[in-house]
């Protein structure tokens, strides 16, 4: 299953930077590195997050309803990590 941090981080850099590849740039991947996660995720999921038909990757529905639990999720995590370190 590809839903781990990574692939929420992922997901969540596709979407703030506009593009798999602003995305790949700003997390230090290759973009077909980035579309191979959203890929695996959007398997994974059963859903399609991006709409590719345009020059930038739009979110369809699906990615719309989850955007919010998907950030959720990812400061909860961070959060955890933060309590393990101290």
């Amino acid at each position: 299953m590809s839903l781990t941090k990574d692939a929420i981080q992922v997901f969540l850099a596709v979407l703030d930077k506009g593009s798999f590849s602003a995305a790949a740039r700003s997390i230090g991947r290759v973009p077909s590195a980035v579309s191979m996660t959203i890929a695996n995720l959007e398997a994974d999921l059963d859903l399609g997050l991006f709409d590719r038909s345009g020059r930038y990757p739009q979110l369809t529905p699906a990615g719309e309803r989850i955007v919010a639990q998907a950030r959720a999720v990812l400061a909860s995590s961070e959060q955890l990590q933060a309590v393990a370190l101290e």
